[in-house]
């Protein structure tokens, strides 16, 4: 059991150090020391992550967050695809009508060091 609980903590720590910070346009990502990503600050609301090839390999992962909009209300849905440590951000505000218009777009990721 010690065994486990050791194996998860170090996963966590690696993951999170794998994904330290990544910049995609005007969003920087960052992971914290439980796995969950935070954007320009802002702690996700709910995250999905999905491994392409091996479980923990998040150079090959999409992962799926909804964040609140640090610069205006309301919430974006963002699906951040990386493949072989090349990544692209789609980025869409939450409406909350039908007419209102749609706001969304895409964005190249870089690595921060």
């Amino acid at each position: 059991m010690i065994k486990k609980c050791l194996l998860i903590a170090a996963l966590f720590a690696l993951s999170a150090s794998a994904f330290s910070a990544t910049q995609c346009g005007p969003f920087l990502f960052k992971a914290d020391s439980k796995g969950w990503f935070s954007v320009n600050g802002e702690r996700a609301k709910s995250q999905k992550v999905a491994f392409h090839k091996e479980k923990g390999d998040y150079d090959n992962a999409t992962v799926r967050l909804q964040v609140k909009n640090s610069k205006a209300p309301g919430m974006l849905d963002m699906e951040q695809t990386l493949s072989d440590g090349k990544g692209i951000l789609r980025a869409e505000i939450v409406r909350t009508s039908q007419s209102q218009i749609r706001i969304r777009g895409a964005y190249d990721c870089d690595k921060v060091e």
